[in-house]
């Protein structure tokens, strides 16, 4: 009886020693969040939330939530397997998110760097008006021919559509459709008066985890007369493939129209921008396509860019013409 004692726990050492060794489930990350305000100052008692998992399953959510110290602070800490998500909540700001990109190394368990600190800028909620705001996605009605389309109305000018003003001509320059994987669409945006105008912006990188992303104004100047979009999607089989996109989610543009000047001074003007690029795509049988996001300021002169999404000037928007954000 002794010897059996003794025995056993040698066996299950020997075995423990040579067999696959156990998994200790995700690593551990260390995160600090350092919110300040646009002015640079830290901000206090902002409510922060991570989403980790537990240490086995990434399927089962482990929250870790505080508020931030007198400097902005608010430490955390939980299993992942590299990522989690987060969010940054204040009475009178806009909803932000902690600046942490995913975590690639490891060592003894824990992601590295572990308790790195990370900045985030959390921006107030000013001055949000109500605007002209939508995502239109519309078929263009002439080939070759400048077709007037009014923000406002969210439709084509005569004699395409019950629109009155013209803010954007829009003209199909190129309209190639032999198959959907190989087709080509060259559009051109121009404007009725010399005074309107687009002009491609960055968003300021500091505001990317903002629910507000946006310059707060428009500019006053550098409008450009016209914009080319162009879209070539050529993917044949054994044949060369080809993907020229103009438009993309990071590309955003400040626009002018409506322009009325006197003498050295415009008089009168709209505001306005478009998140996500400008889309245009060939359609089979027809003069091709344009689709992008626009928000347009009504006020004459006022270039304020802080929508109100509960103001939304357009009624009983279907879910896929609404805008997400701000």
């Amino acid at each position: 009886m002794k010897m059996k004692f003794i025995v056993i726990p040698l066996v299950a050492a020997v075995l423990g020693a040579v067999g696959v060794a156990q998994w200790a489930g995700y690593p551990r990350a260390k995160v600090t969040a350092h919110v300040l305000g646009e002015d640079g100052n830290p901000v206090s008692s902002a409510k922060i939330s991570f989403a980790f998992h537990s240490q086995f399953d990434a399927k089962i959510p482990a929250v870790v939530d505080g508020l931030t110290d007198g400097n902005g602070n608010f430490t955390a800490e939980g299993y992942t397997d590299g990522g989690f998500g987060s969010s940054i909540r204040k009475e009178g700001y806009y909803l932000g998110a902690p600046n942490i990109p995913p975590f690639y190394e490891e060592k003894d368990n824990r992601w590295l760097p572990w308790d790195a600190t990370y900045t985030s800028v959390l921006r107030k909620i000013e001055n949000p008006i109500p605007m002209y705001a939508r995502h239109m996605a519309t078929a263009i009605p002439a080939m070759k021919e400048a077709c007037g389309y009014d923000l406002e109305e969210a439709d084509w000018v005569a004699p395409w559509g019950k629109g009155k003003t013209p803010d954007f001509f829009i003209t199909v320059t190129n309209n190639q459709y032999r198959s959907n994987n190989d087709n080509e669409a060259n559009v051109t945006i121009s404007f009725p008066n010399p005074d309107d105008g687009i002009q491609e912006t960055q968003l300021p990188k500091e505001f990317a985890n903002s629910q507000f992303k946006w310059p707060r104004l428009a500019p006053e100047g550098g409008y450009q007369p016209k914009f080319e979009a162009h879209r070539l999607w050529v993917n044949i089989p054994r044949g060369q493939k080809q993907d020229v996109n103009t438009a993309n989610e990071d590309q955003a543009y400040f626009f002018r129209v409506r322009s009325v000047r006197q003498g050295d001074k415009i008089t009168s003007a709209l505001y306005g921008k478009i998140k996500g690029g400008i889309a245009v795509g060939p359609n089979e049988g027809k003069n091709g396509a344009i689709g992008f996001t626009y928000y347009l300021n009504p006020t004459p002169l006022d270039r304020n860019m802080e929508f109100d999404l509960k103001k939304d000037l357009f009624k009983n928007l279907s879910n896929d013409d609404q805008p997400r954000d701000p």
